[in-house]
């Protein structure tokens, strides 16, 4: 459909009026699609779970924008790094709230900004990906459902609300819009400046940072005067932007850091100890005045010296953290809760939410919002691989009653590192308490993946051996623990084997196979497997050396019933297939979706549980068979925040099905 929308010329923009063309350009996220979601991700927070209720376990794994209110100076809000949705913790990060996604196709946050009067209205500013479209979300019920106030023909970078709450701004290419009711009607800032890139609010001033310096708009809370542009030296493209009273800092990674400190009239470009050439990861100013910058060392293989300098008297001496970046990595946001001014909340991209008083001990308070590939079940704890964050371990998820804090699955106050941690495959290793397996991708420019070992549940782990391709599923063998499988994807396609327990890899190609997916132990006859390909399901009976084609599709995985070794279970695109006479004929399920399914597993008693996910089309949550896979719905999923499952699996004593989503772990009392 066309998109033939405008800048208002007219006063203003009501929210009836946005909320037509938001349908226009086809983007009705609206806000019903939303709100029809269940709303209680406050049930992720009790300790004790219903038969209907599924609540969020973590792990914390992941930063994000913050905002806080004083309003209620406990609560913070993050949008995490995939910008999808807003996370909420009413008790200082101890226990949080995820809540729904957006619902905007393609849909992404940029920045967020908090009610300091109401503390259950937040705005989420953001784009539409690949379109170059933005909008401007708000809530009223504390981030639970959203509603679009505005949206715009060009992406919105940024959001800040008065101290009343009265009066909100949002900030993008087109330049910057304000309203001065709560955010329901929106006129554009008369000679306020295109390309915005942040918003600050000091007293009745605005000051906007864009791609070409930073501008300053008086009396923005009352009759606001033209945007004026500041004397920056070099008109900054300005990537962060803070103040405090007279005091701003503003900087670009590339192109340095400029410092005020009579509210703007004059400006001098920031130096210290660092190189000259260095580049600015992070500049800010704490709620007790400390001036911050972060720096690292240009080197073309990404090793130059991190550090983080803190300066108390504005920038005439300095003193270096360095246990800030090698523990946090680059910060992406920083701010306080308005009750612990001396406490810091640190948003470390990759990594977490952390708070500190001294920039030099951190503890991780949040946010649980990593993507988890695979799960399994290692002695008394759950494991959890993520997709950039590697694998974590907690024992809260197998007990009944959980304490608060459950949702922090320890952390090693070790930076994760950029690469090399994509954890896509984990198998825990039969008849052996706390041994489990794990391949470790995102190696060798993503061509080559690490086949671990762990012996006390994921606590620690070594490495066994480093192989061509990428492997989404591993295999023991409960007869024989020592026989290993795993599956590879691409560029190297089929099946590594193993005799002593991993500590060697043969590998294994067969004619026709385009993207090996899935492989699992057939117990029926030593060295039999059924391997799942993007061409199909196929049978080996010789360890994997050869494999004959079962039928066509794209499995994705298969799973064997464990007290029925000829009742079969494959999955894939728009497709679940199932045999009880041990692969000689499959049937088709009856009536399912026309979705990506991802995972299936078994429960002791027999009931059967498919993930779905949003590669190809819209996941559709967890589904349920309880004959055998002939019948499913997804009833089950009713109140699971985050549809997109990637992966499925129960304990071993069937009390609970935990769903590996793209936000996280979650949990379902099955009795």
């Amino acid at each position: 459909m066309a998109n033939n929308w405008r800048l208002p010329e007219a006063p203003s923009m009501h929210l009836t009026t946005m909320k037509r063309t938001l349908l226009a350009l086809g983007l009705s996220t609206a806000l019903t699609g939303v709100a029809a979601m269940p709303a209680s991700a406050e049930t992720g927070t009790s300790n004790t779970a219903s038969a209907a209720q599924w609540q969020s376990m973590g792990p914390n794994a992941s930063g994000g924008y913050l905002a806080f209110t004083p309003a209620m100076p406990s609560r913070v809000y993050v949008l995490p790094d995939r910008g999808g949705r807003v996370d909420r913790s009413d008790d200082h990060g101890l226990t949080w709230l995820p809540q729904a996604k957006f619902g905007i196709p393609d849909g992404r946050g940029t920045h967020l900004a908090a009610d300091p009067h109401d503390p259950d209205v937040v705005y989420v500013a953001g784009i539409v990906a690949g379109t170059g479209q933005g909008f401007l979300l708000r809530s009223d019920d504390a981030a639970r459902t959203f509603q679009t106030v505005l949206d715009s023909p060009t992406e919105m970078s940024d959001v800040v609300v008065s101290p009343s709450g009265q009066y909100v701004f949002a900030a993008g290419d087109a330049g910057v819009f304000v309203s001065s009711d709560q955010g329901m009607h929106w006129l554009a800032l008369p000679g306020s400046p295109n390309a915005a890139t942040r918003l600050a609010l000091e007293g009745d001033d605005l000051f906007v940072g864009t791609r070409e310096g930073i501008y300053l708009v008086e009396d923005a809370l009352g009759t606001a005067g033209p945007a004026r542009k500041l004397p920056v030296p070099g008109d900054l493209w300005v990537e962060k932007l803070s103040v405090r009273g007279p005091v701003l800092v503003a900087s670009n990674q590339a192109r340095g850091a400029v410092f005020s400190t009579d509210r703007g009239r004059s400006w001098t470009q920031l130096s210290g100890p660092w190189g000259a050439g260095d580049s600015i990861y992070h500049t800010g100013l704490t709620a007790t005045g400390e001036l911050q910058v972060q720096t690292g060392e240009v080197s073309a293989d990404g090793t130059g010296k991190q550090n983080l300098w803190v300066s108390s008297d504005l920038g005439r001496t300095w003193t270096p953290k360095p246990k800030a970046t090698s523990a946090l990595d680059n910060y992406n946001d920083t701010g306080s809760f308005p009750d612990r001014p001396y406490e810091q909340v640190v948003s470390a991209g990759g990594t977490g939410i952390f708070t500190t008083r001294d920039s030099t001990r951190f503890q991780r308070i949040g946010v649980p919002d990593a993507q988890v590939n695979t799960l399994a079940v290692a002695g008394s704890a759950l494991v959890a691989g993520t997709a950039y964050a590697g694998s974590y371990r907690s024992t809260a998820p197998l007990t009944e009653n959980l304490q608060p804090g459950y949702q922090e699955w320890g952390w090693t106050g070790q930076r994760t590192p950029i690469f090399g941690n994509e954890i896509d495959a984990l198998a825990a290793v039969p008849g052996e308490r706390g041994g489990v397996l794990r391949t470790r991708g995102g190696l060798c420019g993503g061509d080559c993946f690490a086949l671990e070992r762990s012996t006390n549940g994921g606590a620690s782990w070594r490495t066994l051996n480093v192989v061509g391709g990428v492997s989404w599923s591993l295999a023991v063998d409960p007869r024989d623990p020592s026989k290993v499988y795993a599956a590879s994807v691409y560029p190297a396609v089929g099946v590594y084997s193993s005799q002593d327990g991993g500590a060697t890899l043969t590998f294994h190609q067969y004619p026709g196979m385009e993207s090996v997916g899935s492989v699992a132990i057939d117990p029926r006859t030593d060295g039999a497997l059924w391997i799942g390909d993007a061409t199909g399901l196929y049978h080996s009976t010789d360890s994997g050396s050869t494999a004959d084609k079962v039928f066509d599709g794209v499995v994705i995985r298969v799973a064997i019933d464990p007290t029925d070794p000829n009742h079969i279970v494959a999955v894939g695109r728009n497709m679940i297939k199932v045999s009880h006479d041990g692969g000689a004929s499959f049937s088709d399920a009856a009536d399912i979706p026309g979705v990506f399914y991802n995972d299936v597993t078994f429960a002791p008693d027999g009931t059967l549980f498919a993930a779905s996910r949003d590669k190809y089309e819209p996941g559709q949550g967890v589904f349920r068979s309880d004959d055998g896979g002939l019948h499913w719905s997804n009833s089950v999923s009713a109140q699971l925040v985050d549809p997109d499952v990637h992966s499925v699996l129960v304990s071993p004593d069937g009390h609970w099905l935990f769903a590996g989503t793209g936000s996280g772990v979650y949990r379902l009392a099955l009795r």
